[in-house]
This record gives C-alpha cells, structure tokens and sequence, in this order.
C-alpha cells in the first residue's frame, strides 16, 4: 500500500501524524527517569547498504526510492512514539525496546550485534576476559604448544641418552685399558717372582750339594783322623807291654824317672 503512495498523500499523513503528537503531549504528563548506571557506550552502527532494484526505466526508480524514503521516515515517527509512551516502567520499556527493534526491522535497520569476527569491539571486562583467555586458552594453541614442548623433551632425552651413552663407552674403554695394564704389571711382577725363585732354587741346589759335599769330606776326614790316633795308641800300649815284660824278666823296678 506504501509502495503505490503519491508525495501528496504522504505529506498529508505525515501532518497529520503531528498532529496527533502535539495533542497527546498537551494531554501526557512526562516523566523523566535516570538510570542509575550509564549506559555503556554502544559501538558505531555498521554501515547500511541499502540494495534497490533496478528497474527498466529512470521515472519508475525515482518513484520507488521516493515511496521508500516516505515509508521509513513514517516507521522512524511511530518507533519515536511507541519509545516515548512506554517509559513508565521498566517492563514497558524492554518491550517497547522490542516493537523499536521490529520497526527498525520494518524500515530495514538491523540489530547493532557484532558478526564480524574480525571487528574491535570494546571489552567491557578486559581482566575476566583476559583471565577466561589465559585459564581457558584456545585448545588448538593448547595443543600446539603441547606438541611443541613434548618435542622439545624428546630432544633433550635423546641428546641426554646420546651423552651418556658415550661416556659410558668411553668409561668402558678406559676400564678396559686400566685392566690390560694392571694385567701386564701382575704378569710382569709375578715373572719376576718366578725368576728369583728359580734362582733361588738353583742357589738352593747348588748349596745342599756342598752342605752334602762338605759333609761327606768332614766325616772322610774324622775318620782318618780317628784311625791315625788309634794306631798311635795301639802302638803305645805295645810298647808300654813290652817294657813291662823287660822289666819282669830282669826283675828290676822302673826307675821314678822314665826315659820315655
């Protein structure tokens, strides 16, 4: 019905409108009411990219851009109305804030409500937001640090178990040196050992075989010795038995001195 208007038509409506407005002023008593919060600072509306068809012909266009205008500037008068009469209450105006929102809808407003990802919005909780970030986080950030640190770990393991593996291999030929010489040091003491010994042995030998040499020579000896001194005796005692005998034969006593 709008769309088929005249600018005759609209004008008077609109005078009329006022009309009515003045007259329900002169009778409404207004009341004013404060909030007792300031209303935060709602963001810039987005631009409104209003689409018109076009049509075949440039007078059809201007007749319905010109119906258009007439037809949202009569929906903004009844939005300013409905918002006027219902501030008497609270109830009153979240539901008049309803029936603005539908007639902004019927003019071709939108609700100022942020889509766009990549739009600044003002943080009206910058600590609790921040807070929700750093206690939440983004789970994909989560988990590429996870990755990331778990990566790290591995690396310091496997450089950790390289390192200490080569010392111990380096331990382990050390060992095996320290092993090989002190096996060499006991093989060449004990070498020793055994050639004193064997030297000794031979020492040993040789000196029994004296001891038994010069045994055999002292009782070779003792034996010469023994049988010279009974000859002496026995030839002693002879001569002493046969004196004796001169003596009793002649029948003389033997003299105090003796000639032998």
């Amino acid at each position: 019905m709008f769309n088929h208007q005249t600018p005759s038509s609209s004008h008077n409506q609109d005078q009329q409108q006022d009309d009515s407005d003045h007259d329900h002023h002169d009778h409404q008593t207004i009341r004013e009411i404060h909030a007792l919060t300031t209303p935060h600072p709602q963001p810039p509306p987005q631009p409104y990219h209003h689409h018109i068809s076009s049509s075949p012909s440039i007078a059809s266009t201007e007749s319905e851009n010109f119906t258009t205008m007439s037809r949202e500037f009569n929906a903004l008068v009844l939005a300013g109305t409905s918002i006027t009469r219902s501030e008497t209450s609270e109830v009153a105006n979240s539901n008049n804030t309803n029936n603005g929102s539908s007639n902004l809808e019927r003019i071709g407003e939108e609700d100022m409500s942020e889509n766009n990802p990549l739009a600044i919005v003002r943080d009206d909780n910058p600590v609790m937001s921040r807070r929700i970030i750093i206690a939440g986080g983004n789970p994909n950030e989560v988990s590429v640090q996870t990755v990331k640190k778990e990566e790290v770990e591995s690396k310091i393991s496997a450089w950790q178990n390289a390192k200490i593996s080569k010392i111990n291999n380096r331990f382990k030929r050390d060992e095996a040196i320290i092993n090989g010489w002190e096996n060499e040091q006991v093989q060449k003491s004990s070498s020793w050992m055994m050639k004193i010994e064997r030297k000794l042995e031979a020492k040993r030998a040789h000196a029994m075989e004296k001891m038994q040499n010069d045994i055999a020579k002292a009782r070779k000896q003792a034996e010469e010795r023994r049988a010279t001194s009974e000859a002496k005796r026995g030839t002693k005692v002879a001569r002493v038995m046969e004196v004796a005998n001169l003596m009793r034969v002649v029948g003389r006593a033997p003299a105090k001195r003796s000639f032998f």
